[in-house]
C-alpha cells in the first residue's frame, strides 16, 4: 500500500494540489447547477405564467418599514390608495423607525395607521417589521386580515397590483412575490445596472421556476404572505436581509414562494457608487450569514420535503463569491509563489495577458446577457432606447465588481444603514417615454 501513499503525495504536490482541488470545485458547482441553462432558456423564450380569474377576494395589510421618507413615503401610498380593489378589504400599517422628519405625519395624513419606534441598536427592517407585527397582534390580532403585503417606502404599486397578487394568493399560495421594475432606469447607468439586475432576476429565476412549479426567493419588498406564517411562526427574520432568511426558512418548511409576473411594483435604485458598494457587501455579509445560520436547516429539507424547490435554493443562497474570490484571485497567487519556489521563470507578460483576457471575457459575457435580457424585457424598461443601449453597454462593470464585493463583506464589520431616497415620482409617471 505504500507505493499508492506515494503516487497520491506526489500527484497532490505543489501547484498540481492546487489545479486538482480547483478543478474539482468547478466541476462540482458546474454539475449541480446544470439545470439552470434550462431555466435560462425557459426565461428567455416562454411566456410568463398566468393566474386564473377568482371571485375570492381577500382582506389585505399594507406594512412598510420607513426611515425618513417624507420625499416618497406619500406617493407609495398613493398608488396604494389607488389600487383596483375593493378599498374596505384593505389597511395600511406603517413602522416610522427612527424618524426625524415628516415621515409619520405624512402617512397619518393618507389614512395610514402608524407606530413610531425609536431604537438605535437595532435599527434595521426585520427588527422594524418584528415590532410592528407585535403591534398589530395587540391592537388588531395577526389574522384579522389574510395577507400581509411588505414594501419600501420608496415602491410604487401598478394600480391592478392587488389583483393580480390576489389570483395568485388564491390559489392556496402562502407567499407570493411580484415582478420588481426599476423606479429610476433613466436616471444614470448605475441604476440602470440594478435594473438590468433585477430584469435578468426575473428571466434567469422568476419565470422559469413559475412556469416549472418551482418556489422562487423574494428579493426586497413586493411580496405577499400569508398571516398565518406569522401566527405559527412569528415573525423573527432579522438578519442583514431578512427577505433572503424568510425565503429560505419557509421553503424549508415547504411554504414555497410563488411568482406573480403580472403584478408590478417599482423600486428606486442607487445612484452613486459609495450606495453601490455599502448596499452590495451588505447584500453579500447577509447570504453568507444567511447560509451559515441556516444551511444546514436548507440542506436537509432536500431530503425531508423531497421538493426541488430546496435543492434548487440550497444552490441558490450557497455563497459561491467565497469560492469565486479564492479561484479568481488566492489561486493565482498561489501558484505565482509555488513557481517562484521551484525556480520556474516567470514570465509577466503572459501573466498580463491572461488577465486580460479573462477580463474581456467577462465583459463580454455580461455584456451578452444583460442585451439578451434588456431585450426581452423591454417592455418594461422607463428608458429612452439610445439611453438604453449605453447603459446596456455599460452594465457589465455590476457584475465584475460581484467577487471583490464578497471579499469585502467577508472582512469588514458590516454595519446596515438607510439608504436615501428622494426620487418623488409617482405611479403616473411610470409611464413609456
Amino acid at each position: 500500500m505504500d507505493f499508492i501513499l506515494d503516487f497520491i503525495i506526489s500527484y497532490f504536490s505543489g501547484a498540481n494540489v492546487i489545479d486538482t482541488v480547483c478543478t474539482i470545485i468547478l466541476s462540482i458547482f458546474s454539475i449541480c447547477n446544470a439545470y439552470k441553462v434550462v431555466y435560462l432558456i425557459i426565461g428567455f423564450f416562454c411566456k410568463s405564467k398566468k393566474y386564473k380569474e377568482t371571485d375570492k377576494k381577500y382582506n389585505y395589510a399594507y406594512v412598510i418599514s420607513a426611515r425618513n421618507e417624507e420625499k416618497v413615503i406619500g406617493k407609495l401610498i398613493d398608488s396604494i390608495n389607488g389600487q383596483d380593489y375593493d378599498h374596505s378589504l384593505m389597511k395600511i400599517f406603517v413602522v416610522a423607525d427612527n424618524c426625524t422628519d415628516r415621515t409619520a405625519e405624512i402617512c397619518r395624513e393618507k389614512g395610514a395607521i402608524v407606530y413610531e419606534r425609536f431604537d438605535h441598536d437595532h435599527a434595521r427592517k426585520g427588527y422594524a417589521l418584528e415590532f410592528l407585527f407585535e403591534k398589530i397582534e395587540k391592537e388588531y390580532g395577526i389574522e384579522s386580515v389574510d395577507g400581509y403585503f411588505v414594501f419600501d417606502a420608496d415602491n410604487l404599486l401598478a394600480p391592478d397590483f392587488t389583483y393580480e397578487m390576489n389570483k395568485a394568493f388564491a390559489t392556496g399560495a402562502k407567499i407570493v412575490t411580484s415582478y420588481r421594475n426599476s423606479k429610476n432606469f433613466d436616471t444614470n447607468f448605475i441604476s440602470a445596472a440594478y435594473g438590468i439586475h433585477f430584469y435578468h432576476n426575473t428571466v434567469s429565476k422568476h419565470r422559469p421556476r413559475a412556469r416549472l412549479n418551482v418556489g422562487t426567493h423574494l428579493t426586497g419588498t413586493g411580496y405577499l404572505f400569508s398571516s398565518k406564517l406569522i401566527t405559527e411562526k412569528g415573525w423573527h427574520y432579522t438578519n442583514l436581509t431578512e427577505d433572503d432568511e424568510f425565503s429560505l426558512m419557509a421553503s424549508s418548511n415547504g411554504d414555497f414562494v410563488a411568482f406573480c409576473e403580472a403584478a408590478e411594483f417599482f423600486d428606486e435604485q442607487p445612484t452613486d457608487f459609495k450606495t453601490v458598494i455599502r448596499q452590495r457587501v451588505r447584500w453579500a455579509r447577509g447570504r453568507i450569514v444567511n447560509f451559515v445560520k441556516h444551511g444546514n436547516v436548507a440542506f436537509k429539507a432536500m431530503f425531508k420535503v423531497h421538493h426541488f424547490t430546496n435543492y434548487d435554493l440550497f444552490f441558490h443562497y450557497f455563497p459561491y463569491g467565497i469560492f469565486t474570490w479564492v479561484l479568481g484571485l488566492v489561486y493565482p497567487v498561489m501558484s505565482f509563489v509555488s513557481s517562484i519556489i521551484e525556480g520556474q521563470k516567470i514570465d509577466v507578460g503572459n501573466i498580463f495577458t491572461n488577465i486580460g483576457i479573462a477580463l474581456v471575457s467577462a465583459y463580454f459575457y455580461a455584456l451578452l446577457s444583460g442585451a439578451m435580457t434588456v431585450i426581452r424585457e423591454y417592455k418594461h424598461v422607463r428608458c429612452s432606447l439610445p439611453k438604453t443601449v449605453l447603459y446596456v453597454f455599460l452594465y457589465p462593470w455590476y457584475t465584475l465588481i460581484g467577487t471583490y464585493v464578497y471579499l469585502i463583506a467577508i472582512f469588514w464589520n458590516i454595519k446596515w444603514t438607510p439608504i436615501l431616497h428622494e426620487d418623488g415620482r409617482s405611479i403616473d409617471d411610470m409611464s413609456k417615454p
